[in-house]
């Protein structure tokens, strides 16, 4: 953008050699040349500070989102494949910049505002992709829980006690794996729902349940009640962690096809 400061230079140069020569030759004052100078040097300061340079800024700063979401792996997809979305996304960037959050934190907290496309993508995503994402969520599952228990029930039901924001309390390694596990899956899941086996996924959530039967027993009903007040937090953080981990183990093809269907029932 070309910088107004050489031309409003000039043109108060300008105005000062015209103000002395009119005090030279006519009956204007000294006193009254200076105010004729001071005036509209106050008038244009008013104006750059109170219109042109905040209405510079607040382009820039919307230059600088438009560009964050667009190299971001995952957001960037978005600006094709979802563009109302990101269009939303753009806005909420910037409303957060604006108010003074750093780039890194303010696209951190947005990350909830993708939950339900990624469910959505969950049943329509290759096997590969939906393993290697829920493979990913576990490990971060476990940081949390190491963390403080109370960060891993927010990250896994932010819909009962808020999210969290992975990129401050994640390693830059581990937010970086995230962030292709979560791109990948976008490129992966443009087409149609995949087949679901239901009688398949039935047979093996039960084999998955019974092992898990033998440690938590009764506990693992407060998996269908998260909202409940009474139930143990990081427990069930830890019986989620298991639950992932034993579905993970079972061949990649009955893997994907138990975790489609559970992201269909539960979202």
């Amino acid at each position: 953008m070309l910088s107004l400061f050489p031309i409003t230079l000039a043109a108060f140069a300008l105005l000062a050699i015209i103000i002395i020569l009119l005090v030279r030759t006519t009956s204007l004052r000294l006193w009254q040349g200076v105010l004729l100078f001071i005036l509209p040097l106050i008038l244009a300061n008013l104006l750059w500070f109170s219109w042109l340079h905040p209405r510079q800024e607040r382009q820039a700063l919307m230059e600088e989102v438009a560009t964050q979401l667009s190299l971001a792996p995952g957001y960037r997809l978005l600006k094709i494949q979802e563009p109302a979305l990101w269009q939303l996304l753009n806005r909420e960037l910037l409303h957060k910049r604006l108010e003074g959050v750093p780039a890194n934190q303010a696209l951190g907290d947005m990350r909830g505002w993708l939950m339900d496309l990624v469910n959505q993508r969950l049943t329509r995503a290759s096997d590969a992709a939906i393993i290697d994402y829920i493979r990913v969520s576990v490990e971060e599952m476990r940081a949390l829980q190491q963390q403080e228990p109370q960060r891993c029930f927010r990250f896994l039901y932010p819909q009962v006690n808020g999210g969290v924001n992975l990129q401050q309390v994640l390693s830059p390694e581990l937010n970086q794996r995230d962030a292709q596990a979560l791109e990948t899956l976008l490129q992966q899941s443009t087409g149609n729902e995949q087949p679901l086996d239901q009688a398949a996924a039935q047979r093996d959530l039960q084999s998955v349940v019974e092992k898990l039967y033998g440690k938590w027993g009764d506990r693992l009903q407060q998996l269908n009640m998260p909202a409940d007040t009474a139930v143990d937090r990081g427990a069930m953080c830890a019986m989620s962690i298991d639950l992932y981990s034993g579905i993970l183990a079972l061949p990649d093809k009955q893997a994907a096809n138990l975790l489609r269907k559970m992201v269909s029932l539960t979202g």
